[in-house]
């Protein structure tokens, strides 16, 4: 993007920024919250640093600054929700509309193969990935170590 940048730093000798982790994005996320007057309740950040953690899987995240992004968002849905309180406590839905979609994962999976004959197998089989990452949440692990994430399905369509 910016020409004087390849002369300036030696492409060779580039260095790499490491994400940070769940715990330190806790951290800035309080910190900025702190900063700017704002409460969350123990669920909201939760469900924030759930939001961060499935963004750390995309190729641009931000890092420290997609907490600002997120927190941005969560004020303004906060605000639709509340209106204009002196006092804003951050809920779950401010960070993420959909904070809750882990518990509603079995019925969305039978939603999605309603249509579909001859899939028990597959079914059955992501329902085990669902109790599996369900229980490892419970014990504050990261599923995705342990579960795949991306499936490739073989055979003739339909």
């Amino acid at each position: 993007m910016n020409p004087g940048l390849s002369r300036r730093f030696d492409i060779e000798r580039a260095f790499r920024f490491e994400n940070f982790n769940d715990a330190e994005l806790l951290q800035i996320l309080e910190l900025k919250m702190k900063q700017q007057g704002l409460k969350a309740s123990d669920a909201a950040k939760k469900a924030a640093i759930h939001l961060l953690s499935r963004a750390r899987n995309r190729p641009n995240f931000g890092n420290g600054g997609e907490v600002d992004n997120v927190l941005a968002r969560a004020k303004a849905r906060s605000q639709q929700r509340l209106g204009a309180i002196a006092d804003i406590i951050l809920e779950p839905q401010d960070f993420d509309p959909d904070h809750d979609r882990s518990e509603r994962a079995s019925t969305n999976l039978e939603k999605i193969f309603a249509d579909v004959v001859g899939c028990e197998d597959v079914i059955q089989k992501l329902r085990d990935y669902q109790s599996i990452a369900r229980t490892m949440e419970a014990r504050g692990k990261d599923p995705r170590n342990k579960i795949p994430m991306n499936f490739i399905f073989k055979g003739p369509p339909g």
